[in-house]
């Protein structure tokens, strides 16, 4: 028996067989004999070959593999974003390999760059803050441009020609906001997010800004800004202990309102005097029972997103033309 790993070619000497008739036994040929399979078969099965299926890949010119790029995975909406996307690309026969940029667009450029050179048939992403906050998306166009199917999710580059899938983040926070005015009678409404300046977020502050602006007349908003979490918190701690007008808080994103959350808690101020608003998960209204969580349906975007790219990937040499889906969301209250 080999100690080392057993290949096509060392089955080839082990048998006295060709390397072809090898390879056609293990796919189940109709030209090779049943006793023949039989003991090609029984031979890997005793050595736990392994088919090479990245070189099976390569021959062939596809690798029925996608290749997912996340920001990280520590926020739970990028992780059902990969449940989605692993799930549909299962059910069509593919595979994934997934990588972190931590919001570096050196580590992001890294990992387009390898998988790019044929490890994939094409590319899922979420562009990194660090290259939302600098609109630096060289790296990115370089494989759209060499014909890499790409498809981008939430964070996206309008510029670049390629397939996305995002949220309708300007109508959504619109939307939330409203309810806390209409139906929560909110008077006074603080905004509350990290200074990071990415184009999505700033569309939901937008958002909010505008419904207040809608019924001017009768509410306020203050926005608060923090380069981190503590500083955050602290700045909104410092507001609602001096000013009790506060009867709303919108959080631009999941930090956003988790440190709403937090702080209110923390100064003891019962949930139905203070109504909070924002892009989060479920779970967060186990903290804080008057929540309205704007859920973004993070597994359809997955289940969207992966569809769109092995469309654009069976579609590559066609004329198939970019577009751009929008996913609904969700309110829970």
């Amino acid at each position: 028996m080999p100690s080392n790993r057993t290949t096509l070619s060392s089955m080839s000497r082990a048998l006295n067989l060709s390397v072809s008739t090898i390879s056609k036994a293990l796919s189940d040929s109709s030209e090779i004999g049943t006793k023949t399979k039989e003991r090609v078969l029984e031979y890997a099965k005793e050595c736990n070959y392994v088919r090479n299926t990245l070189a099976s890949s390569f021959r062939k010119g596809t690798t029925n593999t996608v290749g997912l790029i996340l920001p990280n995975i520590l926020n739970p909406f990028y992780a059902k974003v990969l449940v989605g996307v692993e799930a549909y690309l299962e059910e069509n026969g593919y595979k994934l390999i997934t990588s972190i940029s931590n919001d570096f667009i050196a580590k992001e450029a890294k990992n387009i760059s390898v998988m790019s050179s044929g490890f994939v048939d094409g590319l899922i992403l979420c562009v990194s803050k660090e290259a939302e906050q600098n609109r630096e998306y060289g790296h990115i166009q370089a494989p759209v441009d060499n014909g890499m199917p790409l498809v981008m999710f939430d964070r996206i580059c309008q510029d670049l020609k390629c397939d996305k899938v995002i949220t309708d983040d300007f109508k959504a926070a619109f939307d939330a906001t409203e309810h806390l005015i209409t139906e929560r009678n909110c008077k006074h409404i603080v905004i509350t997010s990290k200074t990071n300046n990415l184009p999505h977020l700033n569309l939901r502050k937008e958002g909010v800004e505008k419904a207040v602006k809608k019924y001017n007349f009768n509410v306020k908003c203050t926005v608060i800004l923090g380069e981190n979490s503590n500083e955050l918190k602290q700045k909104l701690n410092d507001l609602l202990t001096k000013d009790s007008t506060v009867d709303g808080i919108f959080g631009i994103n999941e930090k956003s309102v988790l440190n709403a959350i937090l702080v209110t808690n923390k100064l003891q101020i019962e949930n139905n005097k203070i109504s909070v608003a924002g892009f989060c998960h479920d779970m967060q209204s186990k903290y804080y029972s008057t929540l309205i969580v704007i859920n973004q349906n993070a597994k359809r975007m997955g289940e969207e997103t992966a569809k769109l790219l092995l469309e654009r990937i069976r579609n590559k040499n066609k004329n198939y033309k970019f577009c751009t889906k929008t996913i609904d969301v969700n309110y829970k209250n």
